[in-house]
C-alpha cells in the first residue's frame, strides 16, 4: 500500500527543520541580549535563565506551528477572525473593570481574559470553519494535499444509505470525498422513468446532503473530472490512485478491480457480515419460524441482524417462537446460514439415548 501523503512534501520538511532551528537559536540569542540591555547589572546566571526561558517559548511556538502546518487558508483565516472576536470581547469586558483594583491584580485579570477569550474564539471558529464556503475566492482554495488518504464514496454506497449510520457512529473519520461524477450518476438515476432507479437516485442524493451536514465527518463534493475516461468506475479508480485514497464501495466487481489495481477498499457488505451475531455449535437461540425450508420438514427464521436460521422438523410450527440448538454454521457468498434443531427434540433424543 502506498503512503497516504503527498510525496512532494518530503522536499519541504528538511528546509522547515532548518528554519525552525534558526528561529529557536535566534530567539534564545535575542532573549540573552535583551536581558543584558534591560538590566546591565544582571548576574550571568540570571541571563542564562532568561535565555533558557526564551528558548522554551520558541520551542513551544515551533510545536504549535508544526501542528498547523497542514492547515488550509480557510481554517487559518476563520481561526484568526475568531481570535480577533475573542480579543475584542475581552477588551469590552475590561472596560467595565473597577478602577480600584490593585495594579498587580488588574494585570492578572486582563491577561487571563485575553488568553481565555482569545483561545475560546479560535476554538469555536475552527470548530465550524468547514461550514464556511470560500470556493469563489482563489486565495482560500484548499490545497490538494488534503486529499491524500481521504475516503471516496461510490454510487452503490450512497444509494444503499447505511454509510450515513456508519458515519454518525464515528467510523468515517477524516476527509470523505463524493466526486461530482458520482453526483451526476445519481442525478441521472433520479431522472429515470423506472421507479426503482428513480427511488435509488433520490435516496443517494438525500444521503449525500445529509452526510454534508454530519458533525462526525468532513464531507466534500470534489469537482475534478476525468474526461478522457469513460464510466464512473474508471474515473473513481483514477481519482483514488491519484491521491492514494481508500475506496468505500458495495460493488463486488469494482472491489475486485480495485484490488487488482492496488487501490485500498472498504466494502460495506463485508463490514455488515463481520458485525453479524457469532454463534457456535451447541449454543441456544430463540427464533420465530417465518416460512418453510427447501428440505422436508424444515422451517426458516431470521435473527435480528438478518441471519437465516434453518430449523429441522419445524415446518409444522409456522409463526411460533422456538428454542433451538445450533448444529452448524455455513458461510456463503450470500451471507451466513445457521442450521439448528428443536431444543425439545434434542432433549428427547438425549433422554432416549
Amino acid at each position: 500500500m502506498k503512503p497516504n501523503r503527498n510525496p512532494n512534501l518530503r522536499k519541504v520538511i528538511p528546509y522547515l527543520r532548518v528554519v525552525r532551528l534558526i528561529f529557536i537559536l535566534l530567539i534564545t540569542a535575542l532573549t540573552f541580549q535583551w536581558a543584558r540591555v534591560i538590566n546591565p547589572f544582571i548576574q550571568p546566571a540570571d541571563t542564562f535563565n532568561y535565555a533558557f526561558t526564551g528558548m522554551v517559548v520558541a520551542i513551544g511556538l515551533v510545536l504549535i506551528e508544526s501542528q498547523i502546518q497542514n492547515a488550509f487558508p480557510q481554517e487559518l483565516v476563520v481561526g484568526l477572525f475568531g481570535m480577533i472576536c475573542g480579543l475584542m470581547t475581552s477588551a469590552l469586558i475590561q472596560i467595565a473593570l473597577p478602577q480600584s483594583l490593585p495594579k498587580e491584580q488588574e494585570q492578572v485579570i486582563r491577561l487571563g481574559l485575553h488568553l481565555f477569550l482569545g483561545y475560546f474564539g479560535i476554538t469555536m471558529a475552527l470548530r465550524y470553519a468547514h461550514r464556511f464556503d470560500f470556493s469563489a475566492t482563489k486565495f482560500l482554495t484548499r490545497s490538494e494535499d488534503r486529499l491524500y488518504g481521504a475516503k471516496i464514496l461510490d454510487t452503490s454506497v450512497l444509494v444503499d444509505g447505511r454509510i450515513l449510520e456508519i458515519a454518525e457512529a464515528g467510523f468515517m473519520g477524516g476527509l470523505v470525498l463524493i466526486p461530482s461524477f458520482v453526483i451526476n450518476e445519481m442525478q441521472t438515476l433520479s431522472d429515470s422513468e423506472d421507479y426503482l432507479k428513480r427511488s435509488k437516485g433520490r435516496r443517494g442524493l438525500d444521503i449525500s446532503k445529509r452526510l454534508q451536514h454530519s458533525s462526525r465527518c468532513e464531507v466534500e463534493i470534489y469537482a475534478e473530472d476525468f474526461p478522457n475516461l469513460i464510466g464512473v468506475d474508471k474515473k473513481i479508480l483514477a481519482l483514488a490512485k491519484k491521491y492514494d485514497c481508500t475506496l468505500v464501495t458495495m460493488d463486488f466487481n469494482l472491489g475486485k478491480v480495485a484490488e487488482i489495481e492496488e487501490v485500498p477498499i472498504m466494502n460495506i457488505n463485508q463490514l455488515a457480515q463481520s458485525l453479524k451475531t457469532v454463534v457456535l455449535p451447541g449454543e441456544d437461540l430463540t427464533v420465530q419460524i417465518i416460512r418453510e425450508g427447501k428440505e422436508a420438514n424444515q422451517g426458516v427464521g431470521y435473527l435480528d441482524d438478518g441471519t437465516m436460521v434453518v430449523v429441522e422438523n419445524a415446518r409444522r410450527l409456522m409463526g411460533k417462537h422456538l428454542e433451538v440448538a445450533v448444529i452448524s454454521v455455513l458461510q456463503t457468498s450470500a451471507g451466513r446460514m445457521i442450521f439448528t434443531r428443536l431444543k425439545d427434540l434434542e432433549a428427547r433424543t438425549e433422554k432416549s439415548a
